[in-house]
């Protein structure tokens, strides 16, 4: 429900099948897990190694203008290397909002990516979603 990914702080949860899903500690889901069914919450922690791909989407808004997408397609691609799943942007009275669905390694990848694209003069701000 919440789509961790690694770097993100999470907890396990088995349920009457010994299946074992991942949340993240702030996932209202865990929460509501904590509250009701408490002795099947596990400590969870990240072993990543920078082989597998999770889905990510960051949401990007900012000043339109012609070629900012190929600025940022520019950036995610040939800067960083990351693969573009899905990309969706709207623009509405000189202003654009997008969401950019990305396979990420962890969540350093996604602060790299915020941080990358943040640095284009027309991005005024660039989040993580879930």
């Amino acid at each position: 429900c919440c789509h961790p990914i690694p770097g993100d702080d999470v907890l396990g949860y088995f349920d009457e099948n010994n299946r074992i899903t991942i949340h993240k500690r702030n996932c209202p889901e865990a929460d509501r897990l904590k509250t009701t069914d408490g002795n099947h919450i596990l400590a969870a922690k990240w072993d990543t190694h920078k082989r597998l791909y999770f889905p990510a989407t960051v949401r990007v808004e900012g000043i339109d203008h012609t070629g900012v997408i190929l600025q940022i397609a520019t950036i995610l691609s040939q800067q960083l290397n990351v693969n573009i799943h899905r990309l969706s942007i709207e623009a509405h009275e000189g202003i654009f909002v997008g969401e950019i669905r990305l396979g990420v390694h962890d969540v350093e990848d996604v602060r790299t990516i915020c941080n990358d694209l943040k640095k284009i003069n027309e991005i005024k701000a660039v989040t993580r979603i879930s």
